[in-house]
Order: structure tokens, then C-alpha cells, then sequence
């Protein structure tokens, strides 16, 4: 049996991956540079390893190398944009390095898409801070100003929304990437994409797992219902949702822009015309994946069996019955709607929860510890929004 090195040991995605393959008794090892990570208190983790952080390129990418040739690890889960970037740049991904750049790369991913005739939001790609200022007067305003990648530039750096010509030049500005992306032009300079108006109630996905031929093994569509922080942010609420034409349109994508392995796509519906819009293929676990797993679809299990060479027949249709809940940040943005008079109802069905586990309980805890170490950050957002935008669009946020 292959063992699986799993590395960003303080996300939902990883422990996603040890909870559904240590239940199997599948090998793996969870890493860490930090001593005590929230994937390694699950009674899953057999072992635990320190390694360099992964934001240090000039560390990780060296030492990961020789973890594999010394046969200590013999698959990677991809758990972030970080490690499927670097293990693509090393050819230890199960799609190739092309492929996985196209969909990390924002500009890439928009040539990609072209090509295969999907749409995607106007976006403008400045080769220049000069550039930027002299394109910014041709823009829709607002905007969203926000990198082509988080490889290099990290996930604190999110996006944000620029208001008008004035605006999107005073805020326009290159990341500070380390000097291994400088091979990669263009990459510090951010991207400037139209704002869709009442976005939050047209954002969908479409996530699972191709076959090493690109074959579909599992392929399930979802609605995004909430976000953190509300206007550029990671979901909080995910609805199922029985599209079948959805789903082969997201299938369509990722098999044409990446090929093969897990994926997610991103689509958002145009409001003026009511055409899909492509805007983004994720080429690795997703940070709701445990609603994949809840659906019938364990995306983990499955990525591993592919990627060890067996044979795997395709899923059923995934369920339908249920919601998925990033639980902290949802219920204080309840809380928050509830004193402005704003209520927010429970989910009609049964919810799934980003790490909540009843029979592994303790990364639960630790993760919720962690999230609550900050409480000003994850209030603010939601305390903020209605005085950023309007109560009329607090209530189209809500649906």
C-alpha cells in the first residue's frame, strides 16, 4: 500500500484526507512545521512528522523532493493550491504540471477557457503598474482588484473592491513574492475583474474526481449561499443542488483545462443575461470537501485509489438532502443579522459541518479553538458589511 504524506495540517482539507483514509488503514503521514497542528490531534493521524514551513519555497520544495526519491512518502494529498503547484513542478501530481499551472493561474485559466468556448467575467491582466493606471479608465466600476494566484502570494490577500478610476489606481500595487516565483512573469501583478452584481446569489460549483483517462468517477453540483468575509471570502454555506446540466458543464471544463485528478469549478451566473460564467477550476481538495464525503462521494478514498493505479467504477449520484455549514463564522453572521433585525433561519435539513466529526471529536475542538482566538476578525466582516453596502444588499446577500 502507497503511504500518503499529508502536508497543510491546520486545514479542513487535511483532515478530511485522514480521517477518510485512516478509517481504511491506508498509511500516511501528516506534516507539519508546527509541533502540534489540528490534523494531528485526530485519532486517524498514525504519524507525525515536522517539516519546513510550506510558505518557504526554498526549504519545502528541496526537502519534499527528497522525502519522495527516499521513498518515505510515496503519494502527496493535494490539499492546497501550494502543494498541488509544488508537487506538480515536480511531476508527483496525477495531472500534468501544464494542466495544473492552467488552473492556478488566473490569466492561464482565462486563455484555457476560451479555448474550450466556456465564458468568464471581463478581467483585464496589467503588465504593468503603468499599465494598470492607463487601463483602469476603460473598467466597470466596482471592480475587484485580487491576485492571479495565491502561489506566492498567500491566502491574506484575498481580493478587494475598488469603487471607481481613481480608486483602482491608488490601490493598484504588485505583491512581494519571494524570488523562487520571479520565474513566473507577471505573477505579482494583480488582476482587475468586473463585480457581478448580487454575486453571493449566483455563485455554484461543481466538484469531484477524473480519472487517470479522464474518465468521471464522481461529479456533484452545489450553490454557495454565504461567505467569509461577506464580499470576497471563503463559503460558509453550501446548498446541494440537482443540476445535471451543471454538473456536465463543470465536468466539460475540467476535463478540457486540467484533465484528470480532483477538481472543483467555480461558475457564477451573469445577472443581465443568465449565462454561466467560469471563474475558477481548483485543481485540488476543496475546503468543502467533507460535503462531498457526506454526499456518498468520499473524494479522498477515491483520489487515492486512482492515484495508486486501480481501477475505480464510477459514483452514483451524490445526495441531495443535506447543507454544508462553516458553523463559527455562520452563526455569528446569524447573530450579527439577528440584531440588525435580519434573520437568517436554521437549514430546513440536516447540516454537515467544515470539521465537526462526533466519533473524532478533538481536531473539532482545537479548530474551533483556534478560530475563536480572534473573535474581533470574525465579527468585524458582518458588522461592517451592512455600512459598506447598503441593508438592501445585505439582504440580497441573505436570498
Amino acid at each position: 500500500m502507497k503511504r500518503v504524506g499529508i502536508f497543510d495540517a491546520d486545514s479542513p482539507t487535511a483532515l478530511a484526507f485522514v480521517r477518510s483514509l485512516g478509517r481504511r488503514g491506508i498509511p500516511l503521514r501528516v506534516y507539519s512545521h508546527r509541533r502540534w497542528p489540528v490534523a494531528r490531534w485526530s485519532r486517524h493521524c498514525a504519524e507525525f512528522s515536522r517539516c519546513p514551513d510550506t510558505e518557504d519555497a526554498d526549504r519545502f520544495v528541496p526537502w519534499l523532493e527528497r522525502e519522495l526519491l527516499g521513498g518515505r512518502i510515496d503519494l502527496v494529498a493535494p490539499t492546497s493550491d501550494l502543494i498541488a503547484f509544488y508537487t506538480a513542478e515536480l511531476g508527483a501530481s496525477l495531472p500534468a504540471q501544464g494542466a495544473v499551472l492552467d488552473c492556478l493561474f488566473k490569466d492561464r485559466f482565462a486563455a484555457a477557457c476560451a479555448r474550450l468556448g466556456f465564458r468568464t467575467p471581463r478581467a483585464v491582466y496589467p503588465a504593468s503598474a503603468q499599465e494598470a493606471r492607463e487601463l483602469a479608465p476603460t473598467l466597470r466600476y466596482p471592480a475587484l482588484l485580487k491576485p492571479k494566484s495565491h502561489v506566492g502570494v498567500g491566502l491574506y490577500h484575498r481580493g478587494e473592491v475598488v469603487h471607481d478610476v481613481d480608486d483602482a489606481r491608488q490601490r493598484y500595487r504588485p505583491y512581494d513574492l519571494p524570488k523562487r516565483y520571479t520565474r513566473y512573469p507577471g505573477l505579482a501583478l494583480p488582476m482587475i475583474q468586473e463585480f457581478v452584481p448580487a454575486a453571493l446569489e449566483n455563485l455554484y460549483s461543481v466538484s469531484g474526481l477524473l480519472g487517470a483517462n479522464g474518465e468521471v468517477i464522481a461529479a456533484s453540483a452545489s450553490r454557495k449561499a454565504g461567505q467569509w468575509p461577506p464580499l470576497v471570502g471563503i463559503g460558509i454555506e453550501f446548498h446541494a443542488l440537482p443540476d445535471a446540466d451543471l454538473i456536465q458543464r463543470g465536468i466539460a471544463l475540467a476535463r478540457g483545462a486540467l484533465g484528470r485528478g480532483l477538481f472543483e469549478v467555480e461558475f457564477i451566473r451573469g445577472e443581465e443575461d443568465g449565462e454561466l460564467m467560469a471563474i475558477d477550476l481548483n485543481p485540488r481538495a476543496h475546503g468543502f470537501i467533507s460535503f462531498d464525503v457526506a454526499r456518498g462521494h468520499d473524494l479522498p478514498w477515491l483520489w487515492y485509489l486512482v492515484a495508486s493505479g486501480e481501477s475505480v467504477a464510477p459514483c452514483a449520484p451524490a445526495r441531495d438532502d443535506l447543507v454544508w455549514l462553516h458553523a463559527i463564522p455562520w452563526q455569528i453572521r446569524r447573530w450579527v443579522r439577528r440584531g440588525r433585525g435580519l434573520a437568517i433561519p436554521p437549514p430546513s435539513t440536516r447540516s454537515v459541518d467544515v470539521v465537526n466529526d462526533s466519533s473524532d471529536p478533538v481536531p473539532s475542538a482545537i479548530f474551533t479553538a483556534v478560530m475563536l482566538r480572534h473573535p474581533g476578525g470574525l465579527i468585524r466582516p458582518f458588522w461592517n458589511e451592512e455600512e459598506a453596502q447598503g441593508s438592501e444588499w445585505i439582504a440580497a446577500l441573505d436570498g
